[in-house]
């Protein structure tokens, strides 16, 4: 009898009972080290081998935890550098958009941080123009560093006898909210700096006087770029200055409509109501155009209750 069909080579043998492993595992076998000695003595390996494959076979799943620990630890490590890397790149937009009009930054004076509230600051500055209401009585001034200083009409006599343009000023007030169209300060007191002399804000004890060298109030025209743009205390857009020097007043709502359309060296047309005086000339606009589009001064409806 030929029993050569009883043995085989020891590359087959390794072949053999490495599938016959795979086919072991597939039944969700757990070896005994005794069964696995037990096996590598009927292959034909030494225990001194077994042994040594067994520290290999260590080693090698230990390196390869330490390999998706680390992985883990980049991939986690990533993800925060890129939600930091967006937030830095947010912040930076943001800071952008709020930080200049047209390519003009915000002057130094507007640019300090708002005071508690209450709390009165002192500023200085130079005076720019006077500022107009709209029955043409001096409500404030602007100062060449770009804030607007609003105080009491009625006693618009006293202050364009205390202050004329380009005189230097100290102002006590109390600041609005700084924004990217100019900030402006309700003043508490007014000091000429050369002349050393202060007038102070204070109600009303008797009616109004008609405002000097007035005309009647009525219809007014203009046109031009924009040289300034007029806030509220709460920072909203209420009015505009060309460069003609011609005031402009909004509501609120207008100025919300032209955020978004402010360029810079904006080209206006206006048509409304308003007074002509030796201080300057003021419309309240009931039209108004802003770098050709047409923009909507009827106010706006209230909502409707649920």
């Amino acid at each position: 009898m030929n029993h050569s069909q009883d043995h085989m080579t020891s590359q087959t043998a390794a072949e053999l009972l490495s599938l016959a492993a795979q086919l072991q595992g597939q039944k969700s076998h757990d070896y005994a080290l005794s069964e696995l000695v037990q096996a590598a003595t009927e292959a034909g390996i030494s225990p001194e081998n077994l042994q040594q494959a067994i520290k290999l076979m260590q080693i090698k799943q230990t390196q390869d935890q330490n390999r998706r620990r680390n992985l883990r630890l980049i991939l986690s490590s990533g993800v925060a550098g890129v939600a930091i890397a967006l937030a830095g790149v947010w912040t930076y937009f943001m800071l952008n958009q709020q930080s200049a009009i047209g390519e003009r930054a915000l002057p130094v004076a507007i640019a300090q941080p708002a005071a508690p509230d209450g709390e009165a600051v002192t500023y200085t500055g130079t005076v720019q123009k006077y500022l107009l209401n709209p029955e043409g009585r001096v409500d404030g001034l602007l100062l060449n560093n770009g804030l607007q200083v609003k105080f009491p009409p009625h006693l618009s006599d006293q202050l364009t006898n205390l202050i004329a343009p380009n005189a230097e000023v100290s102002i006590t007030g109390k600041p609005g909210t700084p924004t990217r169209f100019g900030q402006e300060i309700r003043a508490i007191q007014i000091t000429n700096r050369q002349t050393q002399q202060t007038i102070a804000a204070q109600p009303p004890t008797t009616p109004p006087s008609p405002p000097a060298n007035s005309t009647s109030y009525t219809n007014l025209s203009a046109e031009g770029t924009t040289q300034h743009w007029l806030v509220g205390h709460r920072g909203e857009l209420n009015g505009l200055i060309l460069s003609s020097g011609v005031e402009v007043k909004f509501p609120p709502h207008v100025g919300e409509q032209l955020v978004n359309l402010i360029q810079g060296n904006d080209k206006v047309e206006v048509q409304g109501f308003g007074s002509r005086n030796s201080y300057g000339k003021v419309i309240e606009a009931t039209q108004l155009t802003v770098n050709g589009q047409n923009i909507a001064i009827a106010p706006r409806l209230p909502k409707k209750p649920w």
